[in-house]
């Protein structure tokens, strides 16, 4: 259920931008080579390439149930090795990576590193330290904590490919910034993720970026969701205090589902409460109710255009930082006002096509 709320919060800045005449072009990228997947394929037994793969079908099929409007393009890691190899090799012929045993990023060359988490030197240190990613450093190794691997070599159950860097595989952080260039050019309006990326893996992808390619800045706007808790603590595999959306879905129809993820601000952190989802299939029964007599009884002929004020306001809401609990309360509103036209339009912003589900 977290990663359904980023995704859902996420169609519904498309679905609102697109409402509102912005064309737009959405890239979702599919990291399928990075430690974690290794690690699990690793304990379970089983091909990384099968877990992947497996894991992405999870989450389409999940996020199609929940009404989302497909990316334009899903760009997997392990099928664009060649531009982010291009992209690695420029970063070295710049003078912006150095080689030991890997081939590593100078944080040092980037003199606003730490700018877009806010952090000091000593709390990104901090951050590394508490997360088990400090690293080693040393003459035979990384040159500062900081740096970060643009290429490594790999282990003999990870896959990978030959380059001038030596046989191996890309650094988690690169992939992102090669798979952003090629789909969407230098620079992008906006980037989005979860929270726990802002550092350091969104640090060090727009660090990366811009002395790649001397743009500035590489993302125009940052929008990093919060974090879901369940039972006190953070969703994580490794705490086993998951919420899966199936097990959601078994309780409520898809609409309340989404509609329960997007009555909370995208950008702070929230605890799943199983009754926080049934007052939203209590509200999901009251409208399609509505809806379906409105449709029985309506006269024939045109239909009435929604209400300017309450178009208004849920226009207003999304367009103040996406503030999706405020449009879920004009939603309401709507309702109140037996305004069917307005609901229909703010319900296939805010739910997509969970709606008809």
């Amino acid at each position: 259920m977290g990663h359904a709320f980023t995704f859902s919060m996420f169609d519904v800045l498309v679905r609102f931008l697109e409402a509102n005449g912005v064309r737009v072009k959405y890239v979702q990228n599919i990291t399928d080579v990075d430690d974690p997947l290794f690690e699990r394929a690793r304990r379970d037994g089983i091909d990384w390439r099968e877990l992947a793969g497996r894991e992405t079908q999870v989450h389409i099929r999940d996020m199609t149930v929940l009404g989302w409007r497909p990316p334009d393009v899903m760009p997997r890691v392990s099928d664009e090795i060649q531009s982010i190899l291009a992209a690695v090799s420029k970063l070295n012929a710049l003078g912006y990576a150095y080689r030991t045993d890997a081939l590593y990023f100078d944080a040092s060359k980037y003199r606003a590193f730490g700018r877009l988490s806010h952090l000091t030197r000593t709390s990104m240190l901090r951050k590394l330290r508490h997360e088990g990613l400090l690293g080693k450093v040393g003459p035979d190794a990384k040159h500062d904590p900081l740096d970060f691997a643009l290429w490594r070599g790999s282990r003999p159950d990870e896959p990978a490919w030959p380059s001038k860097f030596g046989d191996g595989r890309p650094g988690w952080h690169i992939e992102c910034t090669a798979m952003s260039i090629h789909y969407l050019g230098p620079q992008i309006d906006i980037h989005g993720g979860g929270r726990d990326l802002q550092f350091s893996h969104h640090e060090s992808e727009r660090a990366q970026s811009e002395s790649l390619t001397g743009k500035k800045p590489f993302a125009r706007a940052w929008m990093h969701t919060g974090l879901v808790r369940y039972e006190g603590h953070k969703m994580s595999k490794s705490r086993g205090n998951l919420v899966k959306v199936s097990q959601a879905l078994q309780m409520a129809p898809a609409a309340a589902v989404r509609l329960y993820l997007v009555s909370h601000r995208y950008g702070r952190d929230w605890s799943y409460e199983w009754k926080g989802l049934t007052r939203a299939s209590r509200f999901i029964e009251r409208m399609r109710k509505f809806l379906a007599d409105d449709a029985r009884f309506a006269p024939d002929g045109p239909k009435p255009a929604p209400g300017r004020a309450l178009m208004a306001e849920f226009n207003a809401a999304l367009a103040d930082d996406l503030d999706t609990p405020r449009a879920v309360r004009a939603l309401r509103a709507a309702l109140r006002e037996r305004d069917a036209a307005a609901v229909r339009a703010m319900q296939d912003v805010l739910l997509g096509s969970a709606a008809l589900s």
